[in-house]
């Protein structure tokens, strides 16, 4: 009987906070750039290109923080002591992050782009380590997986959360005061949350601490194919999730009274449907992993999405619950890609620990926190561009302007459907060569267990 590491305790401390840190997370990510465009009075380009370039420069920073990460050692271990301290962090540049502040155009840009960095670099102090435990709770590839599968319907459920209380919160307060409002809550609300990953778990799998060069850094990259073939995946299928850097603009624009669900409860209806879809696919997650390869799954999924939004286009927009069910549907692969994700990553750090005889769990982590924040980045941005190109008429007096030219709403039913299309077409192509899998990846998982086991013995 194979041995078990792994405590439920664990699992549900790194879940709930998961559910904790998914809250900060779309809040910044659903409702980041209209809070920019409706409340800060950026344009949308310029809002666009802020979070963009915030994301390219996490790009620098994230496997900075990896390395770091790499070279801890307390008597925590190596990722946990940043779970205690970086929740603090995220509070402050949390509520920062949806202020205000009186300022002249020029004033406001630059005080948008600073926050935005901050938060990102505070986030990503969390970010890097909290995933990272992932590979290094459990030596056992089930294990891990269940564990990251329970944390991601967690975080999926953490994620509706802020659409149901920032549309009340922006209705009753207004835009510049309800977005303020709304950071303030999740701030203190999710932060302190999420330090139960830090009090909950342990970390099992260690290494002997070395020093980590930069040509080191590089080869961890170079030599790991399945990682970067999911990196250039994750990029090229980035439109995936317009419809939800785009959810605020189609509930407050674009999707008209449906007649029974309130105006402004209707981007927390699109939430849930979605987040429907995301829970059926990631509690079914472990069903298919016993009957297809991470690779099968990964490219199934992506054409699956893509014939889901190219059905959406067609269908449209005019009858909200046909909408909503459609919507439900494409959140099928987004389930899966929550979790498949985190799944291909944990599996490159043991292809990298078979070529190279070292894990590096936070450089190689800190590619999946890279992913996320560049793949959101790339949306929001693509989101920001058609607000910009269709002419997009923004709020007067922080009062929305819902008499839009109707190539605005055309413009927005694109952003939801055929771009989502194309990017998940797209992203099946790179992984069609990714041959760590079937009797390749067990020839190497066995290699590392018995290479493991002789260092057990030795040592």
């Amino acid at each position: 009987m194979e041995k078990k590491y792994l405590k439920a305790s664990e699992t549900f401390s790194f879940s709930i906070s998961a559910f904790g840190r998914s809250m900060i997370y779309t809040l910044m990510s659903t409702f980041l750039l209209i809070f920019y465009t409706d409340a800060m009075q950026l344009t949308p380009a310029h809002a666009g290109l802020i979070i963009l370039a915030a994301r390219i420069f996490d790009a620098a920073n994230d496997p900075i923080m990896g390395i770091i990460a790499d070279k801890t050692n307390t008597k925590f271990g190596k990722l946990r002591p940043y779970l205690l301290f970086s929740p603090f962090l995220i509070m402050i540049a949390t509520a920062a992050l949806f202020y205000v502040p009186n300022f002249g155009y020029g004033g406001r840009l630059a005080y948008a782009t600073i926050t935005y960095i901050l938060w990102g670099i505070c986030f990503t102090i969390q970010d890097v380590p909290f995933w990272g435990m992932s590979a290094v709770v459990s030596p056992l590839e089930n294990e891990r997986n269940k564990f990251l599968s329970t944390a991601r319907i967690f975080s999926t459920i953490g994620g509706v959360i802020p659409t149901l209380l920032v549309p009340a919160l922006r209705n009753g307060l207004g835009n510049t005061k309800g977005y303020f409002v709304s950071g303030l809550i999740f701030a203190v609300l999710g932060s302190m949350i999420s330090l139960s990953a830090f009090f909950g778990t342990k970390e099992r799998v260690e290494q002997k601490k070395e020093k980590v060069t930069v040509g080191e850094i590089v080869s961890a990259y170079v030599k790991n194919k399945p990682l970067l073939l999911l990196i250039a995946s994750s990029i090229l299928g980035s439109a995936m999730l317009m419809a939800q850097t785009s959810g605020s603009y189609l509930a407050t624009y674009l999707i008209k009274d449906s007649g029974v669900i309130p105006k402004g409860t209707v981007q927390t209806v699109m939430t849930v449907a979605i987040g429907a879809g995301m829970l059926v696919a990631m509690v079914l997650m472990p069903v298919l992993r016993k009957k297809m390869s991470l690779k099968a799954i990964y490219i199934a999924s992506a054409l699956f999405g893509a014939a889901i939004h190219a059905v959406m286009y067609f269908v449209g927009y005019s009858n909200f619950y046909v909408f909503l069910a459609i919507l439900a549907v494409a959140g099928l692969p987004l389930g899966i890609f929550n979790v498949i994700t985190y799944a291909m990553v944990a599996d490159s750090v043991d292809y990298l620990e078979y070529k190279t005889g070292r894990r590096s769990e936070g450089v190689c982590f800190a590619s999946q926190t890279f992913i996320s924040k560049l793949t959101a980045g790339i949306s929001t941005f693509i989101t920001s561009l058609v607000l910009e190109k269709v002419c997009f008429i923004q709020p007067i007096n922080d009062v929305p302007v819902l008499n839009q030219p109707q190539q605005v709403f055309d413009g927005m039913f694109i952003m939801v459907s055929i771009i989502p299309m194309i990017s998940l077409a797209l992203a099946a192509v790179p992984m069609i060569f990714n041959d760590y899998t079937g009797k390749k990846k067990e020839e190497i998982q066995k290699a590392l267990a018995e290479r493991r086991e002789n260092a057990n013995v030795n040592g």
